[in-house]
């Protein structure tokens, strides 16, 4: 903004001179507020014209728009708090919940004619310009309504000018900061301005307004003050340092005694009150208002709040105008939090591994179909030191093992492969299209599983399965379907499309993002973006703010989705990797385990309809450098571990104690078929397929089958009624109504009718 005329200039003064300035800013003030003149102010000529024609030309609108820092409030999903956090401890309160009589001390110490003059007090600026001028003992003269034009510029001060305006100590600043304070009073009324004034003052231990302070001091409200505790506040704002209580306990009862006497001077109590008050002992209570993630019983949720608001743009457009968003504060944030999951989920982890472990537990726990966090925990205390962490494991990226599998299938399925796809799985397998390992890809345990549909190989995390299954669809296509379900940590932008490592869990992602992916397989398909905060309200005032957006939306045929959510029932069944752990107590769910080359990490991810859940095992120093090699849990010492020995009980006693009191839900059951979407982007490969399956394939897809009458050579490893070969070749382009011929595997029935598709 343009700054105001500079004014006559700041130079040492005569003692008459600074009586005819201070003098001259009187008389100003009181023509434009409309008071009474002090005598001898009235006696000026051209240098009061000069100095009407100053104030006229001084702007008077304050900054008030931007609120004075206050607190930001969390709370749980059911409204508890659980944290809350501030640059400046503030906590707002109305007139009414400030005791009257330290209202009454305020008023009689700093601005005995408070609800009498206009926001200047002509009175005490004589009386200050006096005494300043014949003595070097300086007084000063600002109203509380002045004091309050100093707060907010300290706070919200737009240009150097409010910043010297702010600090007070010259008369261009004091005549300006009176243009403020009578136009302050124009627009309010005084018991606005006093309630502005109250939550805005220091008073010393990082306690700013009255009612931080009567908890700092004496472990109490604002609304129970008494006379001797208000006495010694009030006289905490004329240097909150120099009479700290809690070290200066003999310069405070001064100071606290002194403030009592001025009130007894002004009539505001009776000699008896003012004697009792400074007999009274200064009964300080040291209290404290919780302060940052460190002080919530839930850091590392709350540590996940901040760094949304530090992120989504719902809190401002740049990272500047968020993190003043934050300082500011002001806010009470609901939350996705429940205490039930929380702590089911940190009682699993301490269970398992203890808080001083070397190796490491993260989990997140997400509502499908909404995107709210229900839960983030893992083993370890906040803070710095052997034992802690200011880390959350939960955001943080690692390998994801087999736990990618399904992720796999899901991409499949798009593009019209059904999970009954059969594959011959065994190892060592070199792909003729993809990066090898120079040992082959193996599968776990080195077994060889033969020919098995997808079922089978989420039953059994059958590597070779995927690896051929990822040679079909496409890496970059498996890399983006991941993207769809909101995994933003694989570079689908550089990848070479020859990284068959992706389909075993090569790359790095989250465990929320994990979780949200396995949300969308039990919601129809509806993916969400993460958010912790559901609903955000103005301190104070309840007005309704805007929160980050979850932007739930179709993002996968349901078809698809529930399909998988089908073949994640598999590792329960008998044989699956799962199978001896077994499901949560009394409810059908899904789930995948996954183990990282060289046990550098474990994994598990598994839903039900009401939560999904993901679980990393890892040593945080680096999984490649610290593998799960040897590992103390449940007081038993394991050796390489996988997924389902550790990472699955923590995932499964979490699940227990997050749906306590829920009812039970099943997961969706495959679609028919298991077909889910078919292609619209090249020619599908049915190589695999059962005949009806594929011709149902290519019939969606607008092709028109063709049954070669001969069938191909005898194979032991191929069932009758399968798909052996096919031209064109898949992936070659679409043309609607083409013929794609099948030969089918020796002893196969050829005489097939094809439906009519119009």
């Amino acid at each position: 903004m343009e700054s105001a005329p500079a004014g006559y200039s700041e130079k040492e003064r005569s003692w008459p001179g600074r009586l005819a300035v201070w003098a001259g800013a009187v008389a100003v003030v009181a023509i434009s507020a409309g008071t009474l003149v002090a005598p001898g102010a009235v006696a000026l000529s051209a240098g009061a014209n000069s100095l009407v024609n100053l104030w006229e030309e001084l702007p008077a609108d304050l900054p008030l728009d931007r609120a004075l820092p206050q607190h930001t409030v969390l709370l749980d999903n059911e409204g508890k708090e659980f944290a809350r956090f501030y640059s400046e401890n503030r906590i707002d309160v109305d007139l009414d919940r400030v005791s009257q009589t330290f209202l009454d001390t305020l008023i009689s110490t700093e601005d005995v004619r408070f609800y009498d003059h206009h926001g200047v007090d002509p009175y005490g600026i004589t009386r200050a310009a006096v005494s300043n001028a014949l003595s070097s003992d300086l007084q000063g003269a600002s109203t509380i309504t002045q004091q309050l034009v100093q707060n907010i510029m300290v706070n919200n001060a737009r240009d150097e000018t409010e910043q010297l305006v702010a600090v007070g100590d010259t008369y261009n600043a004091k005549i300006r900061e009176s243009k403020y304070a009578v136009h302050l009073e124009q627009k309010l009324g005084k018991d606005e301005i006093l309630r502005m004034y109250v939550n805005a003052v220091y008073f010393g231990n990082r306690a700013y307004g009255v009612e931080a302070a009567a908890r700092i001091y004496f472990n109490t409200s604002a609304a129970k003050l008494n006379l001797p505790q208000s006495a010694l506040l009030v006289g905490l704002l004329k240097g909150p340092g120099v009479y700290d209580p809690f070290t200066k306990a003999d310069a405070a009862t001064a100071r606290r005694n002194t403030v009592l006497t001025v009130m007894e001077n002004n009539g505001a109590i009776t000699a008896e009150e003012a004697h009792a008050a400074r007999k009274a002992p200064l009964g300080l209570e040291r209290g404290s208002v919780p302060s940052s993630c460190g002080d919530s019983e839930f850091p590392f949720y709350c540590e996940l709040v901040r760094e949304e608001i530090l992120e989504n743009q719902a809190f401002g457009a740049t990272p500047e105008e968020r993190a003043d968003r934050l300082s500011r504060g002001g806010m009470t944030l609901t939350t996705g939090l429940d205490r039930q999951a929380m702590a089911a989920g940190r009682k699993a982890v301490t269970e398992a591994l203890g808080d001083k472990n070397r190796a490491a537990l993260g989990v997140a726990v997400v509502e499908p179909g909404t995107g709210h966090i229900a839960a983030v925990t893992q083993n370890r205390s906040w803070g710095k030191g052997k034992g802690k962490t200011e880390v959350v494991y939960a955001k943080s990226e690692f390998q994801v093992g087999s736990s990618m599998k399904p992720l796999v299938l899901g991409t499949a399925l798009s593009e019209g492969v059904p999970a009954s796809q059969r594959y011959v799985s065994n190892g060592p397998y070199y792909s003729p299209e993809l990066d090898d390992p120079a040992e082959g890809f193996h599968n776990y345990g080195f077994i060889n599983h033969g020919s098995i549909d997808a079922y089978e190989a989420v039953r059994k995390s059958v590597n070779v399965y995927f690896v051929k299954l990822i040679e079909r669809t496409g890496v970059v296509d498996v890399a983006k379907f991941a993207e769809s379900l909101g995994i933003t940590s694989i570079p689908t932008d550089k990848l070479s499309g020859r990284e068959a490592s992706l389909a075993l869990g090569a790359y790095e992602v989250s465990p929320l993002e994990m979780a949200n992916a396995y949300a969308s397989f039990v919601s129809g398909g509806v993916v969400c973006k993460p958010v912790t905060i559901t609903k955000a309200v103005r301190s104070g005032t309840d007005e309704e703010l805007p929160v980050p957006d979850a932007d739930c939306h179709q993002a996968i045929d349901p078809g698809v989705a529930d399909t998988v959510a089908d073949a994640l029932k598999e590792p329960f069944k008998s044989g699956g990797t799962l199978g001896a752990m077994g499901k949560p107590k009394g409810r059908e769910a899904g789930a995948k385990t996954g183990t990282t080359n060289d046990f550098s990490a474990n994994w598990i991810v598994g839903v039900t309809p009401q939560y999904s859940t993901a679980v990393w095992l890892g040593d945080p120093r680096g999984g490649g450098q610290y593998p799960l090699d040897r590992v103390e849990a449940y007081d038993t010492t394991y050796y390489d571990l996988t997924g389902s020995e550790v990472a699955g009980p923590v995932w499964k006693a979490t699940m227990e104690g997050a749906h306590k009191g829920l009812p039970a839900e099943p997961l969706p059951d495959a679609a028919p078929v298991g077909l889910g979407m078919a292609t619209d982007k090249s020619i599908p490969d049915v190589r695999g397929m059962k005949v009806d399956e594929a011709i149902t394939v290519l019939l969606r897809n607008n092709l028109v089958p063709v049954v070669n009458q001969e069938t191909a050579k005898a194979d032991p490893l191929q069932q009758p009624g399968t798909v052996v070969a096919q031209t064109p070749a898949a992936g070659g382009t679409l043309r609607y109504r083409q013929e794609v011929a099948i030969t089918l595997s020796a002893g196969s029935e050829t005489s097939i009718t094809i439906p009519d598709n119009g």
